[in-house]
């Protein structure tokens, strides 16, 4: 992990545990340098990282504050930006979740995936195809491409359980960013079929880059999410 991270990783839990509270100003950059023995330009670094995530702002003049957003906000943003690169069994620790594999095989990466994965022409990729159950009831329909070059030895197990855990325990890899674009529009046959929906019914489709600390892509997916329990929350900055 990389210097700017660590620090705003360890300011964001502070955000998280209390210790800075809403309209807090946090310590002046001189005083993080020190605190944390670094540059003034990996200080800042840090600082854009987290006021991009939503949880701070900068006011001309006055210094660095935590954004006054009320404090379940604030941790409705800390979780969701972390917890969301971990994969669907950590944000929704403490219930049951499991997987009904629909495919599980290795192909030739097709044209959208190789450009969003930035892959060289007849790439091999897993192709994965999903339904995500929540507590027993269907969640999401998920279709993923990993390159195997990157992600070795992945096995059917693991899609049953946890992808993003094999890749974080086993493999040891980094995961820090995910690019998402979301639409809505009616379920598809398969979609209805599988999630219990009435054809047509409204679902969100998230489309997902991953990428990796080294800034490689490593998963693109498509997935499918019944609305109940699909909310999306951003932050918008001037």
């Amino acid at each position: 992990m990389l210097k700017y991270q660590a620090i705003a990783n360890d300011i964001r839990q502070k955000i998280n545990d209390g210790i800075y509270k809403p309209d807090d100003q946090l310590p002046l950059t001189s005083e993080l340098e020190n605190t944390y023995h670094v540059s003034k330009m990996t200080i800042k670094r840090a600082l854009d990282h987290l006021e991009a995530a939503g949880l701070i702002v900068k006011r001309r003049g006055s210094g660095t504050f935590v954004k006054g957003l009320a404090s379940n906000d604030l941790d409705k943003l800390t979780q969701h930006s972390s917890q969301q690169l971990f994969g669907m069994s950590k944000v929704f620790a403490g219930h049951n979740v499991v997987s009904k594999i629909l495919a599980f095989e290795v192909i030739t990466a097709p044209a959208e995936v190789m450009a969003k994965l930035r892959l060289d022409d007849d790439s091999f990729v897993y192709h994965i195809v999903r339904v995500r159950f929540l507590d027993g009831k269907p969640l999401s329909l998920e279709t993923s491409y990993m390159p195997i070059s990157l992600i070795p030895d992945l096995r059917r197990q693991h899609a049953e359980h946890s992808i993003f855990s094999y890749i974080r325990d086993t493999l040891h890899l980094n995961i820090q960013s995910a690019h998402r674009i979301v639409q809505v529009r009616g379920a598809n046959e398969l979609e209805s079929k599988e999630m219990s929906l009435a054809p047509g019914s409204p679902v969100a489709v998230v489309r997902e880059t991953y990428f990796l600390s080294n800034g490689l892509p490593f998963n693109y997916s498509i997935t499918t999410h019944e609305p109940d329990h699909f909310a999306l929350e951003t932050v918008v900055i001037a």
